[in-house]
């Protein structure tokens, strides 16, 4: 529950109030009402509201002696505050593309998957998946990796991916980074069916080959394959 929470309040635009008595305890770590209050040239009793909204949703707290502190999730906000729009700042969306690798009679197979839902329905591509708050990366793969096929792996990170996709016009449409996991099993694990996709063991040429084909895909093996840590793409 305290996800959402945080979530919902994280979406509101503060008031420039608000936002000064943030970036000022950001900065000061401790200050009393008056040295708030200051920077905003406000009368106290309007002061005074915006400063008991931040008390209330739990971003400030006042301590014994009389100053006003962030507290543990208020400082965790700040540092995403937009000070100029009194908004969260937007940040890449974190993902997992994870590469599960197995090797029968001297051939290399990858397990694929094609979502059988919109949106990018009959699209093919590697398993992935969102990174759990709050849990290791390499738990969260394996989580998510049995959670849709039923195979169990242990992961190791190889490198890192960023995609940035863009409107023709050139605003951000999503801003996602990648963090690219790789696993090995034996004897081919037959996969069992998931909601909204299905997977199967295929060669690499086998995948690519793949009319409908998440871009993604063929970029991930060759840094894989390569060796390359990090890659940038628009």
């Amino acid at each position: 529950m305290i996800y959402t929470k945080i979530s919902m309040k994280s979406s509101i635009k503060f008031h420039r109030a608000q936002t000064s008595v943030l970036a000022s305890l950001k900065r000061a770590t401790r200050a009393r009402y008056s040295e708030l209050r200051r920077p905003t040239g406000l009368e106290s009793d309007i002061f005074k509201y915006h400063l008991r909204k931040l008390v209330e949703i739990g971003y400030v707290m006042k301590a014994d002696d009389g100053a006003y502190e962030l507290t543990a999730e208020g400082k965790e906000f700040a540092n995403r505050l937009d000070e100029r729009t009194g908004r969260e700042l937007l940040q890449p969306k974190a993902s997992m593309l994870l590469v599960v690798r197995c090797i029968q009679d001297d051939t290399e197979y990858v397990l694929a998957h094609r979502r059988t839902r919109e949106p990018f329905r009959d699209y093919w591509g590697i398993a992935s998946a969102p990174v759990l708050r709050g849990v290791p990366i390499q738990v969260a793969a394996s989580k998510e990796l049995f959670k849709q096929t039923g195979i169990a792996a242990d992961f190791s990170v190889v490198g890192m991916y960023r995609v940035i996709d863009t409107l023709t016009r050139g605003d951000v449409l999503e801003d996602k980074l990648f963090s690219l996991l790789v696993a090995d099993v034996v004897d081919l694990p037959t996969p069992h069916q998931w909601y909204g996709g299905e997977s199967r063991w295929m060669t690499q040429r086998e995948l690519l080959a793949k009319q409908k084909l998440f871009p993604t895909t063929a970029k991930t093996f060759d840094m894989i394959t390569t060796g390359i840590q990090f890659a940038e793409d628009i």
